[in-house]
């Protein structure tokens, strides 16, 4: 079991297997590695992902369920929709929040389907009202804390295809400033200017840059 958590946009691995991980995914010899699905384990993880220069954290457990139970513990769960759009020219949609280029998501209204959830968010970020939903791509999660609330997002991705004569309304009152369609050769420095998470899921997606 491996369960990819994103904290101040660094990776939190919890898996029943450290080693099995750093040999699929070398950069983890270089993690804060512990032992014990424990509180104090989280704690100590989270500051140390606080700090610079530093690369990611490993708590392993043999139990899967009580990694995921003290997490939840910790952490209240949350859900958020989003999705990778292409326009006819295979052209990716992105939006340009809190200096960073990002891809649009939000979080899921309570007794909505998450896949309408990520149509919506979509929609209401970029403007876009003739979206068509494709298949789901993968799952992220983060922590973070908000309104002294300590939360764990889980953001469900979809492929989505929009039409390129279609406006884009940046949503201003979620510090969308732009929204933009890229090209995928021009993607590389727009992804240099994007998130760990929003990466894995153009990687996921397929697309190269």
């Amino acid at each position: 079991m491996v369960r990819k958590i994103y904290y101040n946009n660094k990776p939190l691995i919890l898996t029943t297997d450290t080693a099995g991980y750093i040999k699929d995914e070398p950069i983890a010899a270089g993690y804060l590695q512990m032992m014990g699905a424990f509180a104090r384990n989280y704690r100590l993880a989270t500051e140390h992902l606080d700090k610079p220069r530093t690369l990611g954290a490993v708590i392993e457990d043999v139990s899967a369920k009580a990694l995921l139970d003290e997490l939840h513990a910790i952490y209240t769960p949350i859900d958020a929709g989003g999705g990778v759009v292409l326009d006819e020219d295979g052209r990716v949609l992105m939006i340009y929040r809190r200096g960073k280029w990002d891809l649009p998501k939000g979080k899921r209204d309570e007794g909505e389907e998450i896949d309408y959830c990520a149509l919506r968010e979509v929609s209401e970020e970029t403007g876009l009202q003739q979206l068509t939903l494709g298949d789901k791509i993968c799952d992220t999660y983060h922590v973070y804390s908000q309104n002294k609330q300590s939360l764990l997002k889980r953001t469900a991705w979809y492929q989505m295809y929009g039409k390129r004569k279609e406006k884009l309304v940046p949503q201003k009152e979620e510090n969308i400033l732009e929204a933009r369609w890229i090209a995928q050769p021009d993607l590389g420095p727009i992804v240099f200017k994007s998130y760990e998470a929003i990466r894995e899921v153009l990687s996921a997606a397929g697309l190269k840059w």
